[in-house]
């Protein structure tokens, strides 16, 4: 699956908000290939995020959800299209400690 930069992927990036496919297509207007990835990529994410297990603990720490919607636009998908729960907890946490490092 192809990959989308972190700015591609984030910009106006709202998890609280469902988005069409449609609106996905307009911003991405030359290329639609790149609208459906982002539309999996968000959905893939949104799916994560509501987990039982994973909702307070993005509310524990608000770096976590930052780091998981820049980590989403390139972490790999399962052959379901969703992230590997444990392995994207883990990439996020990974993520935060390297920028807490000095």
């Amino acid at each position: 699956m192809v990959t989308l930069s972190v700015p591609e992927f984030t910009c106006e990036l709202d998890l609280e908000r469902s988005v069409s496919l449609d609106a996905i297509c307009r911003r991405f207007i030359q290329d639609t290939n790149r609208a459906v990835v982002w539309f999996i990529r968000f959905r893939a994410l949104k799916a994560w995020c509501e987990r039982i297990d994973v909702a307070p603990w993005l509310q524990s720490e608000p770096s976590h959800a930052q780091h998981a919607c820049q980590l989403a636009a390139s972490f790999a998908l399962n052959d379901e299209w969703e992230f590997d729960a444990e392995g994207f907890r883990s990439a996020v946490e990974c993520a935060r400690a390297a920028d807490r490092r000095p």
